[in-house]
């Protein structure tokens, strides 16, 4: 219909396409929720008519078997404005033609169109108004969205969206209900509840966070219905906001965290960290210093726990300057972003294979392998205790631990001020239980007596260092292919001779023992430009089918936002592993919960899509998912049950029972 018996050339005028819906049936909204489709109109107009864009009321929630759409039910009138031209032929009417698609759902779903055609006559003067439809263009115009006259910010914080619109005139009496409809999907959880509160600044609406990690604006409606002389009139607003600053922390546990409360889960988060598979590398020399005490004095005891945890500290205050450094440049990096660099792991198989042979006896610092008896060994001890903490911090990096993620990811969306407190805490947290013995008297006195035996104990500690030499082969290999394996174990081979020549050298005078030195430098320098290759032949974009070839018959598919959302709107659960081959943790977790036969079936026999994130080598759309979940690192495991917006998020250490009993709950 229109909204005028007749038009005048060059003057715009408004025609609706009206709906009366039968009770209990409905029709959608421009964005219509968790399922539905929005209508649509094609129009046929004259040569030099335009029609506007639909404009629509604000809709009502309609829940839909735990999903939740935006629609209407009753009656609604969707308008769009008609441009016409300032010459037309008045002689004969004009004729507007609408071809219509629309859907309208009971417990079953009809898609229904019609095309419908109006033929207004062409007047001189002023149109008149259409009386017959005039009430219902009325009525709508009342319930059309206006420019909200408020400012309003939103915040991302976990797994919610804060919107705060400053209305100071709004007040809690006064509003019976709060409702906001986003313009795009993915933006909130649609069927989660809306918490409003009011306070002297105006509303905070509290919405949990959808599914996509892009968010940069949030736009909708904000429709208020009021308690005024006995009537609850309903008022929307058009919201339009860029995103404010995140804070983003693990979900479940954003909005009430204090300060003080994110730095006691940095410091259990620390303190878990040294039971993490990342770690078990360097228990070595932390097994073989502790065992070391009881050839000490109490004071030097304690010193060396101190230089231990200055360590430990120094370096993870090293690493979150350079991450928060980069992040402010607006690189996509997270928590152990170091390891995603071909390079860095080639020289970190480099160091452990070089522990690895020092613990073996190939070659030895100072004047013994213990670091014992004289001032000089002494001062190598000290120098000894502060890059074991270097090393340990180095190691943990790949892991992250529970309670550290939460910390983690506040922490990167804070002044650097306080990210650097936090840092620090979680890096005391990981020194803590070393420092401990190291104060605690009673807990020396356990320890066993020094003696022969802990040469041959310290060169049974070598193989967990070529173990962990292995592992980061092989990460390498998911990077940097067969070339970046090659090139770095002749570089492994390079400082094993050159270690074998220093050591042999040292017991020859004169020039002799100069010419093996300077060579063992040239020869390690020749491994050093060794490592630097695997950066420059990098991963491809296959990497995670490279992975994926050698997982097992879970039936992986590489991870893309698109990808999930297509998998989601098919209707099928989906399980999203969030792992990368230098996570130890993620492999554990792979090999005894995710491999498991029993898991197979599970997943399997519900139809499971599994989609696995492969964050081995740098990739944004990846670390801007982690960081949509308050995650600064992996592993993340998310269940989306079918048809749900809102993932279940499975704990960092999985069980094979605790996967299965979820998947089977689907």
């Amino acid at each position: 219909m229109s909204e005028v018996s007749s038009i005048q050339p060059g003057k715009p005028f408004w025609v609706g396409l009206h709906f009366q819906i039968k009770p209990g049936w409905h029709t959608y909204w421009k964005n219509p929720g968790d399922s539905g489709i929005a209508p649509s109109i094609a129009w046929t107009l004259p040569q030099g008519f335009s029609a506007g864009e639909l404009v629509y009321p604000y809709p009502e929630r309609l829940p839909a078997s735990g999903l939740m759409n935006f629609g209407y039910k009753n009656q609604v009138m969707l308008l769009s404005q008609i441009t016409t031209p300032g010459t037309v032929n008045t002689k004969e009417p004009i004729q507007l033609t609408a071809k219509a698609d629309w859907l309208v759902c009971e417990k079953e779903c009809i898609p229904e169109n019609g095309t419908f055609s109006l033929s207004l006559p062409v007047a001189t003067g002023t149109p008149t108004v259409n009386t017959r439809w005039a009430k219902e263009f009325e009525k709508t115009r009342a319930t059309l969205p206006q420019d909200s006259p408020w400012q309003s910010t939103a915040d991302i914080q976990g797994e919610n969206l804060i919107l705060k619109v400053n209305a100071p005139q709004l007040q809690a009496s006064q509003i019976k209900e709060v409702a906001f409809f986003p313009n795009e999907d993915g933006i909130i959880n649609n069927a989660a509840p809306q918490k409003a509160s009011f306070d002297k600044d105006g509303l905070t609406l509290l919405l949990e966070r959808g599914n996509r990690g892009d968010v940069n604006q949030v736009s909708g409606i904000l429709a208020l219905q009021e308690a005024l002389d006995g009537q609850t009139p309903t008022q929307a607003f058009v919201i339009k906001t860029q995103l404010g600053a995140a804070t983003t922390t693990q979900p479940g546990t954003i909005a009430s965290l204090g300060l003080w409360q994110v730095l006691g889960l940095a410091l259990l988060g620390g303190i878990v960290l040294n039971l993490m598979p990342c770690v078990f590398p360097v228990l070595s020399l932390k097994a073989l210093n502790i065992l070391q005490k009881s050839n000490f004095s109490k004071q030097e005891v304690r010193q060396r726990g101190i230089v231990f945890t200055a360590g430990v500290l120094i370096s993870f205050l090293f690493l979150a300057v350079i991450l928060l450094i980069l992040r402010s440049f607006g690189q996509q990096i997270g928590w152990g972003f170091q390891l995603q660099s071909p390079v860095f792991v080639s020289l970190m198989a480099y160091l452990l294979f070089a522990v690895g042979l020092s613990l073996s006896g190939v070659f030895i610092f100072g004047a013994s392998l213990m670091g014992m008896g004289q001032s000089l060994a002494a001062r190598n001890g000290y120098v000894g205790e502060f890059f074991t903490g270097v090393f340990a911090t180095v190691v943990a990096t790949p892991c992250t631990a529970p309670f550290m993620a939460t910390a983690i990811g506040v922490a990167l969306t804070q002044t650097p001020i306080v990210a650097l407190a936090i840092f620090l805490v979680l890096g005391f947290g990981l020194a803590l239980p070393y420092l401990l013995i190291s104060f605690l008297p009673g807990l020396q006195k356990i320890l066993p007596k020094s003696g022969a035996w802990m040469e041959t104990f310290a060169q049974l500690l070598a193989f967990p260092m070529y173990t962990a030499t292995a592992w980061l082969v092989w990460v390498l290999s998911q990077q940097a292919g067969s070339d970046g394996v090659a090139a770095v174990l002749f570089g492994l081979v390079l400082i094993g001779f050159a270690v074998w020549l220093h050591q042999k050298t040292q017991i020859i005078s004169g020039w002799g023992r100069r010419f093996g030195s300077i060579t063992a430098l040239v020869v390690l320098g020749f491994a050093l430009a060794l490592a630097q290759l695997p950066g420059s032949i990098a991963l491809n974009v296959a990497n995670s089918n490279i992975q994926q070839a050698t997982s097992t018959s879970l039936n992986w598919q590489p991870y893309t936002p698109e990808r999930l959302t297509q998998v989601r709107q098919s209707g099928k659960p989906v399980f999203v592993n969030f792992s990368a081959a230098w996570c130890i943790t993620c492999l554990v977790n792979e090999r005894v919960a995710l491999n498991q036969p029993e898991t197979v079936t599970a997943f399997q026999a519900k139809d499971v899509a599994l989609l696995k994130a492969d964050w081995t080598s740098r990739d944004t759309a990846i670390t801007q998912a982690l960081a949509a979940f308050g995650r600064s690192g992996v592993p993340l495991y998310l269940l989306y049950p079918a048809n749900s917006a809102t993932p279940q998020i499975l704990p960092q250490i999985l069980s094979p029972q605790e996967v299965q009993q979820k998947v089977k709950s689907l």
